[in-house]
């Protein structure tokens, strides 16, 4: 279920990396949404582990090249150098203060130098997400598995989602307890939905706020040694601050004077 749009660019204008053509960096994906992503083997993925920090980019989740451009990986046939003094990295103006552009979504192929448009269409709604929330529901009602008189178990949907083609992630084995496949159908929302307007919403309705929207926002230095390879090294950007009050809007104050009493403002906006 989409919205179909006219051709544009503006996306692309927008968000193509720094340094190609027109491009004004925008949306950054941040280092504590590029750590989400798995090992290619389904292990979580550990700044601690020295063989995955040496090359933090290898052999994981493939969504993770392609939701995000990392720094090396090829971008309209050029290497992108994001390491420091490179050409689409620190310290130039509007480079990525995080490490990384966004990809999800851009189209690659257009030459902005001459205005080349594509036609764009927005996702309402889509296949895996209805596994997704099946498999979350389910989880909370019955847990990994299900009475026989069911199908299809909460387990069996979010694997359906990881272990697709061109996914092949390896299905969440079968003895995992209803807090662990919550905590692992919450970051595979967080994966396979991501820039799609759902984590704004997730974390509100889980109450993790504050260990989310509050937390450090995290990005990485890149470094090339002399030889050609590169150091990465885990930084803090800037901590957010993320209120209880801020899981509810507050309400117009015009609509509260309007109702006679009968609406009280939401707690902590008073």
């Amino acid at each position: 279920f989409e919205k179909r749009y006219p051709a544009s660019n503006t996306w692309e204008v927008i968000n193509y990396p720094l340094g190609y053509q027109t491009g004004r960096s925008g949306t950054c994906p941040t280092q504590n949404f590029v750590d989400a992503h798995e090992m290619r083997t389904g292990v979580p993925f550990d700044w601690k582990n020295p063989v995955h920090a040496a090359d933090p980019y290898a052999n994981r989740d493939p969504r993770l090249l392609m939701n995000v451009i990392v720094n090396n990986s090829i971008w309209k046939g050029t290497n992108v150098q994001l390491w420091e003094g490179g050409l689409n990295g620190k310290p130039l103006f509007r480079a990525s203060k995080t490490g990384y552009y966004l990809k999800k979504y851009v189209d690659e192929t257009l030459n902005l130098a001459t205005g080349q448009t594509s036609a764009k269409q927005w996702i309402y709604f889509r296949l895996s997400e209805i596994y997704l929330n099946y498999a979350e529901a389910m989880n909370e009602a019955f847990g990994p598995s299900v009475p026989d008189t069911l199908k299809v178990t909460a387990l069996q949907a979010v694997n359906a989602v990881r272990t697709r083609t061109g996914v092949a992630m390896p299905a969440i084995a079968a003895v995992v307890t209803k807090d662990e496949l919550r905590t692992k159908i919450r970051n595979e929302r967080m994966i396979e939905l991501a820039f799609e307007d759902h984590r704004f919403w997730d974390v509100r309705r889980w109450m993790i706020g504050d260990n989310t929207l509050g937390a450090m926002i995290k990005g990485v230095k890149i470094t090339r040694e002399t030889n050609g390879t590169f150091k990465y090294v885990p930084i803090d950007l800037e901590k957010r601050v993320f209120l209880e009050k801020m899981y509810l809007y507050p309400i117009p104050q015009s609509e509260i004077v309007k109702s006679n009493g009968n609406i009280i403002q939401n707690p902590g906006w008073n």
